[in-house]
């Protein structure tokens, strides 16, 4: 990847201020100190939409912390995780940086505040056999790949479908993404058994859990993974 076009999609986090040169302090959200939760896609008679739970140390699941869905009939992709199913109380937006969003597909993410939360892209040259991920944000920047070979290889043909955007895709699947140490700083898991769940973690809590959670709508939504 060229030096200028890597350094063009470096994450920046803008400076917000609330008085002359205070940070505007982050609201508390409700993934904040939870390295494990799971996402479950529900579909109704309108839409479809996601629910996340966050899962305690005894490895049980709370209530919803967040709903998520695609906005409908918007010209540009657009995903909306908040407090309710109607979406009066945003936590985090994921929009699209062009409408065409094909080959380097580059989504932005930012916080109830408008400020910047982190930034995905799909790295297409590199994708040629399974897909490829980067996603940055404040103190990371990593890369997904699917843990097993053929999986990636059938999700990759899967993809290519004319209705590939339309169905989430059917496979399970086991993403890891690692820093470049190869550190993993966040897993999306969905086993075959259970379609419709994903298990997500994140060691260590460096990964926002509201971005983790975008990533993992991403992966199933667009069958990119």
């Amino acid at each position: 990847m060229a030096a200028d076009a890597s350094s063009a999609r470096q994450y920046r986090a803008p400076m917000t201020t609330v008085d002359a040169g205070a940070p505007a302090p982050a609201a508390a959200h409700p993934l904040t100190g939870c390295t494990t939760f799971t996402m479950r896609r529900r579909i109704s008679r309108k839409e479809q939409f996601y629910e996340i739970r966050p899962v305690g140390p005894d490895g049980v699941e709370g209530d919803v912390a967040l709903y998520a869905s695609p906005k409908q009939l918007s010209l540009r992709e657009e995903y909306r995780f908040s407090a309710d199913r109607e979406h009066t109380r945003r936590w985090l937006t994921v929009r699209a940086r062009t409408q065409m969003n094909l080959l380097y597909a580059v989504f932005d993410a930012v916080d109830e505040r408008g400020a910047a939360a982190g930034f995905f892209e799909y790295q297409w040259v590199e994708s040629e056999l399974f897909h490829v991920w980067r996603i940055a944000g404040p103190g990371y920047d990593v890369v997904g790949r699917q843990r097993n070979l053929v999986v990636g290889m059938a999700r990759q043909v899967y993809s290519r479908l004319p209705f590939a955007t339309l169905v989430p895709v059917p496979f399970a699947f086991d993403v890891e993404f690692r820093d470049a140490t190869g550190r993993v700083l966040l897993r999306v898991e969905r086993r075959s058994a259970t379609r419709n769940r994903f298990t997500v973690t994140t060691p260590g809590g460096v990964v926002d859990g509201r971005v983790a959670a975008a990533m993992t709508l991403l992966l199933d939504f667009r069958g990119q993974a």
